[in-house]
């Protein structure tokens, strides 16, 4: 059974982490984008979940290779609570935040513990930002800054929705096995590079580079082949449209708030896509405030 692509308004849930590249701004352009009949709606490289959250799937497979940020997805829907009554506890301390920061993912007893230290993380360091290094350690500095940790109405509502979704850990084609014709493929890559900031691909332990973009490429023309729809959000420069050569592109105005310069936040970009976009007029999504809390 399809559906229908209806932008969520009625519950305005949006993501409880900031996430470099996310798509809070333009989750109404993409969305107008996407194709109106989905079976089944996939999203590998889901991250903050802005395009996800947006609507409201009948089905729905997200993955990311990010462990640590899927045992959080899993912790908030197996008992969102219960990773907010651990988040309570937590002060918003430098000296608990640089203890926090020094401990790695894996020496958490459960995953209710691990989601509760990488929200935490999130809403303390310095713009918001997830940055990890090669041995996996959080690295990024304390911002000082005073917010609540988290909104229990999101967080609930962000519940009930990954109550009825899969979701996987794991590079980008593993959660795509059971993809056929009449789903629909998301896929937001960390970009290929402009250069500053807005190049962030430090996700992860491996940086995803050159090579992972071509196989990324490589696989959608592979799912061309097998008549199943995809749409790949991409900076603007010869080498992804060369990669994309053949298929569709859309331009994009997007704006990126973890850019230290203000000036250099609007940028453009691409979705490139193996179907022809019609773009059908939508109302915005008014979650602006939510998202920023």
């Amino acid at each position: 059974m399809s559906i229908s692509l209806v932008v969520r308004f009625k519950n305005n849930i949006g993501p409880f982490i900031k996430w470099a590249g996310g798509k809070q701004s333009i989750a109404d352009q993409l969305l107008a984008c996407f194709p109106q009949q989905i079976e089944c709606f996939y999203e590998p490289f889901v991250g903050g979940g802005s395009v996800f959250m947006a609507t409201d799937w009948d089905r729905a497979v997200i993955s990311d290779v990010n462990g640590w940020l899927v045992d959080t997805y899993k912790a908030i829907r197996d008992d969102w609570k219960k990773v907010a009554r651990i988040l309570d506890t937590l002060p918003n301390q430098k000296s608990f935040f640089l203890e926090l920061r020094s401990k790695h993912a894996s020496a958490y007893k459960t995953h209710f513990e691990r989601a509760a230290a990488f929200i935490y993380l999130n809403k303390t360091c310095f713009r918001g930002l997830f940055r990890v290094n090669k041995m996996g350690y959080f690295n990024v500095p304390y911002g000082e800054y005073d917010r609540r940790y988290y909104d229990p109405c999101n967080l609930q509502g962000v519940a009930d929705l990954l109550a009825k979704v899969e979701i996987f850990h794991g590079d980008f084609e593993m959660c795509l096995a059971t993809a056929n014709s009449g789903d629909f493929i998301y896929f937001d890559p960390p970009y290929y590079k402009l250069g500053g900031y807005s190049d962030f691909n430090r996700y992860t332990p491996d940086q995803f580079n050159e090579p992972e973009h071509i196989r990324l490429a490589a696989l959608c023309r592979e799912l061309d082949q097998r008549n199943i729809r995809w749409a790949v959000s991409n900076s603007d420069t010869p080498f992804t449209r060369e990669l994309f050569q053949g298929y569709c592109f859309t331009p994009v105005s997007a704006r990126r708030e973890i850019n230290l310069n203000s000036k250099d936040r609007n940028i453009s970009e691409l979705l490139f896509t193996n179907y022809e976009v019609k773009k059908l007029p939508r109302k915005r999504i008014q979650q602006a405030e939510l998202l920023l809390q």
